[in-house]
């Protein structure tokens, strides 16, 4: 066997050569575009893709989750579905404030509790959404700052995020910290307080800033106006996500960006796609917003964001992963066929985080009951149905993704 000699040369080689290991260890894992944007998947917004008619049930699994409804259990008309776990449901009603956590598996009540009041310890409504945190078992109550209660409402600590004057989207990031996308401040005369650097890490115990992702927009765009009425305004806006969980990581397509990212725990900031004409070309802009994300596929919608115009249809699209190829991709939902299914289609401002491969959505009863009587529902949906009231509350919906 030779002989090693520490001597002092041979230390230096073998610091050196541990440090040359540290930084391609460090490069290899810093997110960066594959040889530049150009290597990048493109989708061109004046294309005329190929056309793949899909149906819902042929691509998914579908379950059933019904909510227990009592004279205290009521779901309102803005109640949002938040997260879904293997053990828990959160939904959470805006305007009212109140929260409910359910039983994944039976839909039984866990707990309800509503904390609105104008105390340092509740909330006047929920105004950026709920985040549940399952291994810490905590609920975070994000509105004029973040509130944070055990899964039973007990109070324990505020994270003084100003959530004020700008929108907020608050999202599960680790076990440390949320992750915080600043919306524009559309406000008369504050406008210059947007910020060009919108997505941020913060503590989950003090709220304090963790990291600033490396996403600068020396101009940003907005999906909100402001709409002024003598001395007054009202926020004139189109309501889409730009950014979507795909199990822990998210999806990121922010309107002010030309590429469309993947944000993992793990491997940080990950380019997926680029679009063209550029977003910064267009007046009024093409939009691309996430829908949902599989192993397989990446779908997502497209629209005009033209604020005279009065709407109209939103054409979705899926990139296939395996191959490389985008298609024009409507996807019929047999059970309930009045539109092509897209998801939170019934909840439009929800997109609750769920593990990969899965979405889920709120259903009203007295959709089931429809679908039920053309034997259209599929999974555990004639079943389930069958025990309940058109009055009870809605029906969790789980798409499962082949």
């Amino acid at each position: 066997m030779k002989k090693l000699v520490c001597n002092k040369k041979n230390l230096m080689a073998v610091f050196a050569s541990l440090f040359l290991l540290n930084v391609q260890l460090a490069l290899a894992n810093f997110p960066r575009e594959r040889g530049g944007d150009g290597d990048l998947p493109v989708f061109d917004f004046s294309k005329n893709y190929p056309e793949k008619r899909l149906c819902l049930q042929d691509i998914a699994e579908i379950e059933y989750v019904p909510l227990e409804t009592t004279d205290e259990i009521l779901l309102g008309g803005s109640s949002v579905l938040s997260a879904v776990t293997d053990n828990y449901i959160l939904i959470h009603e805006e305007r009212l404030g109140d929260i409910f956590l359910f039983d994944r598996k039976t839909g039984k009540t866990i707990s309800h509790f509503n904390h609105k009041g104008q105390s340092g310890r509740e909330y006047n409504w929920i105004k950026n959404g709920t985040v549940l945190d399952e291994e810490k078992g905590e609920i975070y109550v994000c509105a004029q700052y973040i509130q944070v209660y055990s899964l039973t409402g007990e109070y324990k600590r505020t994270l003084k995020i100003n959530g004020v004057l700008a929108d907020l989207e608050i999202y599960n990031f680790d076990d440390e910290s949320l992750l915080i996308y600043y919306g524009t401040v559309i406000e008369p005369s504050f406008e210059k307080l947007t910020k060009k650097d919108p997505y941020r890490l913060v503590s989950k115990v003090d709220g304090s800033v963790v990291d600033t992702l490396p996403l600068h927009f020396e101009k940003r765009y907005s999906n909100v106006i402001a709409q002024k009425e003598g001395n007054m305004w009202r926020p004139l806006f189109f309501s889409y996500p730009q950014n979507n969980y795909f199990g822990k990581d998210l999806m990121i397509a922010d309107i002010s960006s030309d590429t469309l990212y993947r944000l993992s725990p793990e491997k940080g900031l990950i380019p997926l796609l680029k679009r063209k004409p550029s977003t910064h070309d267009m007046d009024p802009r093409a939009i691309w917003f996430p829908l949902a994300t599989t192993d397989n596929f990446f779908y997502f919608g497209t629209f005009l964001l033209d604020f005279n115009s009065k709407g109209g249809a939103t054409p979705t699209y899926m990139y296939d992963f395996g191959t490389g190829e985008f298609y024009k991709a409507p996807i019929k939902d047999a059970e309930y066929d009045t539109r092509s299914w897209r998801a939170a289609m019934w909840t439009p401002n929800a997109a609750p985080a769920i593990k990969k491969n899965e979405v889920a959505e709120l259903i009203q009863v007295s959709d089931m009951l429809e679908a039920n009587q053309g034997k259209r529902l599929a999974g555990n949906g004639a079943a389930v149905v069958s025990k309940l009231l058109e009055d009870d509350n809605p029906v969790v919906r789980i798409i499962k993704f082949k």
